[in-house]
């Protein structure tokens, strides 16, 4: 039973209580009582635990690798395992039982207790977590986050925030225009490819962004992309994740052409749920399904590293990612905001900078974070004038960052949208395929893929070949010698009701069940 002496006390944004410690009393035949006064003793001591799905996490600081190879410290989660536990009960509470002479003596809290209070998933007392930031944001219905600890509203822990100016209840127009000025200011000796334009605009959304996360239920993927290596990429990561989580930006590597294993890579930190997560120099096509749905999801589906079981992740992740002549690829062209970066020289590492704005940040972090939320705050109190049609799943980021900085007159960071588009190999490869298909073949009649690969002239070397037809399929089919109709089979299926140039890729299945046949629909 708990001590009455003990005393309620503050600590750093939880309520924990002093003095001395309640005792609980093992008895045989009273385990489930035993176990129950144990849960109420670690919710009295303000214990920080939490229900993540079927798991007990806590919230701690973990070591991750940096661009430079350097570690820094990032809050994440971690489970609470049966060690942590009985730690954290004979730090609660004093643990006793009757000897055989029936005399009361001091034991560890019970092994047994502990394995109990970790199966009642559906029992647990602590609340559910969204996921841990590191710095002060604003809800999704306009008020402010500050407090540190636990915040019911969203779910959020906020971890060890800076410390933080005033910011006005009602901050003006003029206000915002002050607060993105300091933040703009942070990125003058970036050199942008489209002379601070939109890419420009699109470094301030990455900005606002990271801090601003935990009001959006999803936010796009922002990513850097330069000629060559020096150009700044890696250092504006580090700039955006100096005002989020107060350090240098812990970055992860993709392995070129091995999807498993980079998929692994982006489950674990989903799972650790950093607050950011950040891929640099990539060199390959950056893509893939569990990418699109670490960009896109409220709500994600883990699998354990080295166990069957899917664990239910709530998504509060940042994803930033920065390369040499970035491409990317497939269903993840739409999900993404790009910054341009170009400095126009030979060896862009050897240039020379009048101050380092990463230093700048951390010698004064809560400024900044400051300036941000004036920024989003002025635009709510303001009515979100002139709020832009939003774009896909990602409402509350147009609202909230994209349409702020238009309405303070900079471009629309969604413009950069169109030359990741234009520039996504797979749709380049489709784009040339009904092309060639409208130039050579006829339109509104149905080919199978053995007529599709014959007309490319890859078996019927006469006249009837078509050089364009016959390059695009090569292309969206490669074999070791010609087409593959197989793998062409799979991509017709993949790209089905496509619609590029005013033409539909559509299939008859029904005609012949055996061979459907492709046809290009004029639209």
């Amino acid at each position: 039973m708990s001590n009455p002496e003990q005393k309620l006390r503050d600590a750093g944004g939880r309520t924990e209580y002093f003095g001395p410690k309640p005792v609980i009393t093992v008895r045989a035949g009273e385990r489930h009582n035993i176990t129950d006064e144990a849960l109420k003793t670690l919710v009295r001591s303000g214990v920080q635990f939490y229900r993540r799905d079927k798991e007990l996490v806590r919230v701690l600081r973990i070591k991750l690798k940096q661009a430079n190879g350097d570690e820094v410290m990032v809050p994440a989660l971690a489970n609470v395992d049966i060690h942590t536990l009985l730690r954290k009960l004979g730090t609660t509470a004093v643990w006793q039982k009757f000897n055989h002479k029936g005399k009361l003596i001091n034991i560890d809290p019970p092994t047994a207790i502990a394995s109990q209070i970790l199966a009642m998933v559906d029992e647990w007392p602590f609340p559910p977590l969204r996921g841990v930031i590191a710095t002060q944001t604003i809800r999704r219905n306009g008020t402010l986050l500050t407090e540190p600890g636990y915040d019911p509203a969203t779910g959020l822990v906020l971890f060890d925030p800076p410390a933080m100016p005033d910011i006005p209840d009602r901050p003006t127009r003029a206000d915002a225009e002050a607060a993105v000025g300091l933040i703009a200011g942070l990125l003058d000796e970036f050199q942008f490819a489209d002379d601070g334009g939109v890419s420009h605009s699109a470094a301030l959304s990455m900005i606002m962004t990271a801090t601003m996360r935990g009001a959006m239920p999803v936010a796009p993927m922002h990513v850097i992309t330069k000629p060559e290596a020096g150009t700044g990429g890696s250092y504006l990561q580090d700039l955006v994740a100096a005002i989020a989580i107060g350090e240098r930006c812990p970055v992860m590597s993709l392995m070129p052409d091995d999807d498993k294993e980079n998929e692994k890579r982006l489950q674990a930190a989903a799972l650790n749920q950093q607050p950011i997560i950040a891929m640099d120099n990539v060199s390959s096509v950056l893509m893939g399904d569990f990418l699109c749905q670490l960009i896109e999801r409220p709500m994600l589906q883990v699998r354990i590293l080295g166990r069957s079981e899917l664990v239910n992740v709530s998504n509060s992740a940042f994803v930033i990612a920065n390369g040499n002549n970035l491409v990317i690829g497939a269903d993840t062209v739409r999900r993404v905001v790009q910054i341009a970066l170009d400095a126009n020289m030979e060896n862009p590492e050897t240039r020379q900078f009048s101050h380092d704005p990463v230093a700048d940040v951390l010698a004064d972090r809560g400024r900044y974070v400051a300036a941000i939320l004036t920024i989003a705050r002025a635009y709510i109190v303001a009515g979100l004038p002139g709020v832009q049609i939003p774009l896909g799943s990602f409402n509350d980021w147009s609202d909230l960052v994209r349409s702020s900085l238009m309405w303070l007159e900079y471009p629309d960071p969604l413009e950069s949208a169109a030359k990741v588009r234009a520039e996504d190999p797979l749709r380049s490869i489709l784009r040339a395929v009904m092309s060639a298909w409208e130039a050579e073949m006829v339109p509104n009649v149905g080919y199978t893929t053995g007529e599709l690969v014959r007309a490319a002239g890859e078996y019927c070397q006469d006249d009837r070949v078509r050089p364009l037809l016959a390059e695009a399929l090569l292309a969206a089919a490669p074999a070791k010698q010609g087409i593959d109709p197989a793998k062409l089979g799979l991509w017709l299926n993949v790209n089905v009701n496509r619609v590029v140039g005013g033409n539909k890729l559509t299939v008859d299945r029904e005609t012949n069940k055996a061979k459907p046949r492709w046809s290009l629909v004029p639209l």
